[in-house]
């Protein structure tokens, strides 16, 4: 079995500036995750946003989603997008390994349908996996959209359902319980991550571990690895 960690970057890096992004990018590889993502959003996704201002900053254009993809692919890190507006689809194809579908959207057919499109393969964040739902292409993830989610929000029978966790928990208790409950089959866990030494208060501070907090998660994921024969 494979876990495939995420470290979702997204709009934790300082001051929208792109080099401090690039370092995050460093930071995930170092820290042992397998993949970083990024996301595509435009200002009519973030209108009605209550960090409209702040996010407006951290709209990503062709050239900056390039020069992050050419830091993953020199740290060697898989590189992911999250394609919140079907006008990107385009960057999405040329410069993601694999695209990413938001929980809002996960009933979107056209926008699934248009990144199904590009051949690439998806991961949906799903409130439970869609009976008979398979291929190959659609990897599901268990969410919680709740920015945190309550303790009890979180049932590991509809997680071990799906092919992986999209965690919004600020710690790794459930996470860890997801990994040793699915040692039967290869699956992804997402974790939002934030530089907190640099950044103050991250968009996304209340969803996200440190680098230091994501490094020894990764190595509690490798003694699972040696008691239930899983490789991370």
């Amino acid at each position: 079995m494979t876990v495939s960690l995420i470290a979702e970057i997204g709009c934790n890096y300082a001051d929208a500036a792109i080099d401090e992004a690039k370092k995050m990018i460093e930071a995930a590889k170092t820290s042992g995750a397998r993949y970083v993502k990024f996301q595509l959003f435009n200002e009519a996704i973030i209108k009605n946003s209550p960090m409209k201002d702040r996010l407006q900053d951290y709209i990503l254009t062709e050239e900056n989603v390039k020069e992050l993809r050419q830091v993953a692919d020199a740290t060697q890190i898989g590189f992911i997008l999250t394609l919140m507006y079907s006008e990107a689809i385009n960057i999405a194809a040329k410069y993601a390994d694999m695209i990413k579908i938001r929980y809002v959207d996960h009933e979107n057919e056209v926008l699934i349908d248009k990144a199904a499109g590009t051949g690439k393969e998806l991961l949906i964040s799903v409130p439970c996996k869609p009976i008979n739902a398979y291929s190959p292409q659609i990897h599901y993830l268990y969410c919680n959209p709740a920015y945190p989610p309550e303790p009890e929000d979180f049932n590991l029978e509809l997680a071990c359902c799906c092919d992986g966790f999209s965690s919004h928990f600020p710690h790794t208790v459930f996470d860890l319980a997801f990994a040793i409950n699915r040692t039967y089959k290869d699956c992804f866990i997402e974790k939002h991550v934030a530089n907190v030494e640099v950044t103050n208060h991250p968009i996304d501070e209340a969803v996200s571990i440190t680098f230091e907090e994501l490094k020894n998660f990764i190595s509690q994921l490798k003694l699972i690895e040696r008691i239930g024969r899983i490789r991370i």
